[in-house]
């Protein structure tokens, strides 16, 4: 997702918005920093740290692995159904 974790881009964290459907708000928020900070390395001013790029990919991580299980109990679930 990130092609340097030590320093990321701001198109690929505007990407990893997408593709986790948050909003700067909602990301913020999931990250514990402030939205101008979430904006800010959105718009290039100030670059995102390891541990922000970190975090942002165990969000990632952890919204993969949910979808695996739901994936997981829905076909369990008809397959006890047939």
């Amino acid at each position: 997702m990130f092609d340097d974790i030590n320093c990321p881009e701001p198109r690929e964290i505007k990407f990893w918005l997408n593709e986790m459907n948050l909003t700067i708000n909602q990301a913020s928020n999931e990250l514990g920093i402030s939205t101008r900070q979430l904006s800010r390395f959105l718009s290039g001013e100030t670059k995102a740290k390891k541990i922000h790029v970190l975090a942002m990919q165990m969000i990632w991580l952890i919204s993969e692995n949910q979808k695996d299980i739901e994936s997981n109990r829905i076909e369990l679930l008809h397959k006890m159904n047939f």
